[in-house]
Parts: C-alpha cells; structure tokens; sequence
C-alpha cells in the first residue's frame, strides 16, 4: 500500500500495488468518537441543529443521523461502586421528564458527585441508590417521605438533618407568601429566623420562641365548626409540618461540617440542569437522558468553588468573539479624515 492522494472528500487515499486498486480506510471507532464529541457539544451548549449543521456543511437530517447513532451512549448511565465509605451525605432528586425520569443525586464531603436514574422518588427507588454506600455519620435531605423512611430502614442509627430551606417552602405553601393573619404572620417570622440558629444557645432560644407561639394560638388551633370540623384546617398543616421536622432541624450543631440545607444539590447540580434543559426544550425523553447525564458526569468542583461546564463554554464564547472582534478592527484601514488626524498627531 502506498499513498495516493486524497479523495474529494479530503481524506488520505491509497493504493495496493498488489490489486491495482484504490480505497480510503475508514475509521468507525474515530468517527464515533468525534460523533459523540460533537452530540456533547450541541447538548451542552445553545446552538440549534441546523447552525451546527451549516458550520459542518452537512444537512441537519445528515447531522440527527449521526448523533442518533451515538446518543445512547452518551445517555449511558455508570455503574456504582459497592461500599461506598463517605461521612456526610446530601441528598436529593430533580425530574428531567415528568414522572417518567428522574436523577437521584448525592454529594458527599469532598464535593463529590453521585447519581443514578429512576423513573420517580419512592422508597424502592431511594433504596437501591443509597444501598451503595456504607452508612455515613449524617444525611441531608428535604423531607420527601420515600427517601426518609429508606434511610431509616438501610440506617437506622444514621442522623438525619432536615433541609430548613424546604421546611420554609413547605410551610409557606399552607401559610402564603404574604399572610394577613397574626398568627402566620409570626409563625412566617420564626422560620424565617431560622438562620440566625447557627449553635446551641441560638436554638434554645428559637426553640421557646416556637413553643410560645404555639401555646399562645393553642385556642385557635383547636377551634371548630357546629360539625365538629377544625376551622383553620391550613394552619393545623402548617403546624404539623414545622413539629414533624423538629427532631431534625438542629442536627448540624452535632456536626460542624455538615450543612443545615440541601443548597448545594439545589443550586449547583439541580441548577445546571434545568438551564441546559431550558436551552433545548422540546427535546425527547431519550434525547433528555442523554443531556442530563453529559451534565452530571461533566460537572467538577474545585476548592469549593463551581467550576461548571456551561460556565467553561460561556467563558470560551467571550473569548472567541473577542478575538474575532479584533481580527475585524485590524483588517479595516483607517479612512481619510483618520489619515489626515495621524499626519497632523506626528
């Protein structure tokens, strides 16, 4: 074999001496490769199909072929490891497609990432995902009744530490945002304190603020109808969620590096989500898997710090546009009237 130019489509031809013929060897592990490169880049960044397509100069029929070749494995969700040793556990799910797929997600001490699919949150599906891991010394979830009782039933000894941010959404559902009534009014004002209960003295003294109010509105609460119905049925709710959590709420004092919310899931795993999904909404289920799991194995986190994949890509726009911004300003000549201005400047 010999080299024998290259063929219209640019690629490397040769020639067997043996046959008299000429073939161009192909590649199907590269082109897979760069298949799967390029289907990565179109889910995580803003591009349409057809403008990556025209920057290809190919059909954007052409372009869906080949991603569609390769987009199941880029959906291709990793195996767990057994026995997964961590000390702290923050735990929570976001859904990708209705009730139809859902990412259970862990981050661990060192801001590490663990995930696996499941068609919704329920206690087979919480149990199976946290059954990779060695019981840890506390877990950080929301509250989501599956997830509770799986970790009670694989960990029973675990300490537990309820998200104060979800209590407060949770609450506020049955309060309203801006309540008119005293008493949601100053039940609204205790969580929102919640914050400032950062050691043990601060959580005493919140602690009886909430045992005062619960005892001066305790007439109101059992209130009822000619029926014998409770009349403030929303505000018995709300009552009981912030009572179910109590046990739960202060746990973090026990352990000064474990965080008092699920944030971290929230905003910066959860957050990069929902912004690429947004970016290609109308996408379809399979296509859904494949972006949520380019996002989540792509995702790294350095010295505390997000270092997110669509940040990389927005960065390395600015900087693309600048460069082409300055090619543009050097190739234009300077008019007359600017000629005349340097004459006179020298």
């Amino acid at each position: 074999m010999q080299r024998w130019g290259h063929s219209r489509q640019g690629k490397p031809r040769f020639f067997c001496t043996a046959c008299r013929k000429t073939a161009t060897p192909q590649r199907n592990d590269v082109e897979k490769r760069n298949d799967l490169q390029d289907l990565r880049g179109w889910l995580l960044g803003k591009e349409s199909l057809s403008q990556i397509a025209s920057k290809a100069k190919i059909t954007r029929q052409g372009l869906w072929k080949r991603f569609h070749e390769v987009i199941d494995l880029a959906g291709k969700e990793p195996i767990l490891p057994d026995m997964i040793k961590v000390r702290i556990l923050i735990v929570d799910g976001t859904y990708i497609h209705g009730h139809v797929l859902c990412a259970l997600i862990a981050i661990d001490e060192n801001d590490k990432l663990y995930w696996k699919f499941a068609p919704y949150e329920s206690y087979n599906a919480w149990c199976d995902f946290l059954s990779s891991f060695v019981e840890p010394d506390i877990i950080v979830m929301d509250g989501q009744k599956g997830l509770f009782a799986a970790a009670r039933t694989l960990w029973p000894k675990v300490s537990i530490q309820r998200c104060q941010f979800h209590l407060i959404a949770f609450a506020v559902q049955y309060t309203g945002r801006k309540p008119r009534e005293a008493i949601a009014i100053e039940l609204q004002q205790l969580l929102y304190s919640l914050k400032y209960a950062k050691d043990h003295p601060g959580k005493d003294a919140w602690l009886d603020s909430y045992l005062a109010w619960e005892k001066k509105y305790s007439s109101f609460f059992s209130a009822r109808d000619k029926r014998g119905v409770f009349v403030h049925s929303r505000m018995r709710s709300a009552r009981l969620i912030v009572r179910r959590a109590l046990p739960y709420l202060f746990t973090f004092l026990d352990h000064p590096e474990a965080p008092n919310t699920t944030n971290l899931v929230e905003g910066w795993v959860n957050g990069a989500i929902a912004e690429v999904l947004r970016w290609h909404r109308g996408i379809r289920l399979h296509e859904k898997k494949a972006l949520a799991t380019t996002v989540l194995t792509n995702l790294k986190r350095q010295k505390n710090k997000e270092v997110s994949v669509i940040k990389k890509l927005r960065k390395a726009d600015r900087a693309r546009r600048a460069r082409v911004f300055i090619r543009r300003n050097a190739r234009k000549k300077p008019a007359a009237s600017d000629k005349g201005n340097l004459r006179l400047m020298v």
